[in-house]
């Protein structure tokens, strides 16, 4: 890996960890996951994951040790893979990317959750089923977000990587 990849590689985990942190305050609006899925359409997959895990780092560092950032180092590089890997197959499917950001952005909510197995089982089954409504929504907004934004930032980040590599 050369300095510019790297200093790349930076700059999208910061950006990851600036739209984590300014959605972070309005109920219901998750943007990473469509952000993870839009870099995953740009960029090489090495970049994508390390960049997430980059980010997770950065919450960790920033914001602490807890469990829920924790299960972000685990899930979000995850994510960043899974979206790579399925780039070739939904290139130019917008539908089915915006089905996949949804899906997968209610997913988190309920992900998150599991490390508090470590804890009780009956605690980690009431802080998923209080948190289903907020993940349903969470989903779905992300699904709309993703149909109306999908085809412009995709359409920026590959662009910025074309010039990048010239």
């Amino acid at each position: 890996m050369n300095v510019r990849q790297m200093a790349h590689i930076a700059l999208m985990g910061a950006i990851l960890y600036a739209v984590f942190q300014a959605f972070s305050n309005i109920l219901y609006l998750e943007m990473i996951t469509f952000t993870i899925l839009c870099f995953a359409h740009a960029f090489t997959r090495k970049e994508v994951v390390v960049s997430c895990i980059l980010f997770a780092c950065i919450q960790i560092l920033l914001n602490g040790l807890t469990l829920w950032n924790v299960a972000y180092l685990l899930i979000f590089p995850l994510y960043g893979w899974i979206f790579s890997k399925s780039r070739d197959l939904l290139k130019n499917h917008l539908w089915a990317n915006a089905l996949l950001s949804g899906f997968f952005s209610f997913l988190t909510g309920q992900l998150v959750d599991l490390p508090f197995l470590l804890f009780s089982k009956t605690v980690t089954m009431l802080y998923m089923l209080m948190g289903l409504k907020t993940s349903l929504i969470q989903g779905c907004l992300t699904f709309i977000v993703t149909l109306f934004l999908w085809e412009p930032v995709t359409h920026a980040l590959k662009r910025i990587q074309h010039e990048r590599i010239q």
